[in-house]
């Protein structure tokens, strides 16, 4: 967790770093839709690499480099129908506690909750 905060030059809201302590990963319902978190990249042994191969660094750095996500986002799940769940970050590097979901039709930045543990959590 802390690699990726300081790679991003962020920290993340408590209610998220507790839940990505607990699961480090997982998934949470907006509205009537899934969205499946995205893992901090565990190097601890062969299998966590795999599982955490898709971690919110490098799904943040693909959607900044491919698809001109804005560089205050930071990507945290994704519903697999191009939607992404995001974190905006203020000028400073610190993460306001709301979660917002990105509808890659509109480009709308839509509010998702006023923070992360008030989201639906399923496995």
């Amino acid at each position: 967790m802390e690699n990726t905060e300081n790679e991003l030059g962020v920290k993340f809201p408590d209610s998220f770093r507790k839940k990505m302590m607990k699961s480090n990963g997982g998934g949470v319902e907006v509205s009537t839709d899934y969205f499946e978190i995205h893992p901090f990249y565990d190097t601890s042994d062969k299998n966590r690499i795999k599982r955490t191969c898709n971690s919110i660094l490098h799904e943040t750095k693909i959607a900044r480099e491919h698809y001109q996500l804005p560089e205050n986002l930071i990507v945290i799940g994704n519903n697999g129908g191009g939607d992404v769940l995001v974190y905006k970050t203020e000028k400073e590097g610190s993460i306001n506690n709301a979660v917002y979901w990105l509808d890659h039709e509109t480009e709308e930045l839509v509010l998702a909750a006023k923070d992360f543990g008030e989201l639906n959590q399923s496995v």
